[in-house]
């Protein structure tokens, strides 16, 4: 096993606690910002909106490594793989103008389309 894998698969043991009333998934982020794919798990729990994302892991833009490093996390595990590249980058379809979860305490003010500076 590499030893990519190897950390990987410790990571995610570290942080899959498999506790009661929440729920996880496996992320995959092709990075083509920083030549990278990341690896993440993503934690949840049960009627709420605050999510938990752990990194596990970040390696080059590898193909032969990345499908290796693949394979050993699929042998490991069973959970949903979400797949996501910042080649597609998927917009909200809404602008947030007031977020309290991540720290926007007050009105977050966006100027209109067609306004200039």
């Amino acid at each position: 096993m590499l030893k990519e894998s190897r950390v990987l698969i410790e990571n995610f043991d570290k942080h899959f606690l498999r506790k009661y009333k929440w729920r996880y998934h496996l992320m995959i982020v092709d990075n083509h910002y920083f030549h990278c794919y990341s690896f993440f798990l993503q934690a949840y729990r049960e009627k709420e909106k605050v999510r938990h994302s752990y990194d596990l892991l970040e390696i080059p833009h590898k193909d032969e490594l990345y499908k290796q490093v693949l394979a050993d996390l699929k042998n490991h595990t069973q959970l949903w793989i979400e797949y996501r590249d910042t080649n597609h980058l998927v917009h909200p379809g809404f602008d947030i103008v007031h977020d309290l979860s991540h720290g926007h305490y007050g009105s977050t003010k966006y100027h209109a389309k067609n306004d200039e500076k």
